[in-house]
């Protein structure tokens, strides 16, 4: 007989792993929904368009850090590895 909680790990673990692999952005925003930036100082109207610009050049555009999406595409690769280890031991 199958052990429900084992296929649930193999499961989840390959359908989380998929996701922060393919769409790392989504999972970074998800998680940081609702958080206030740190960065909010200064006057009314008063844009930082140097430091914006060069934080936009430093994630490619998307408005994230490359460190996160890479570290987020790491995690993924955990969780898949650990959904398709666990697969097999049902068999």
């Amino acid at each position: 007989m199958v052990d429900v909680r084992t296929l649930a790990a193999a499961v989840l673990g390959v359908a989380l792993g998929l996701l922060f692999l393919v769409a790392p952005g989504t999972v970074i925003r998800v998680h940081t929904a609702g958080r206030v930036p740190g960065n909010r100082h200064g006057r009314y109207g008063e844009d930082g368009v140097s430091t914006e610009r060069d934080a936009d050049a430093e994630s490619g555009g998307s408005g994230l850090p490359t460190r996160w999406r890479r570290l987020v595409q790491a995690a993924g690769a955990v969780l898949l590895l650990g959904g398709l280890y666990f697969g097999p031991t049902l068999i």
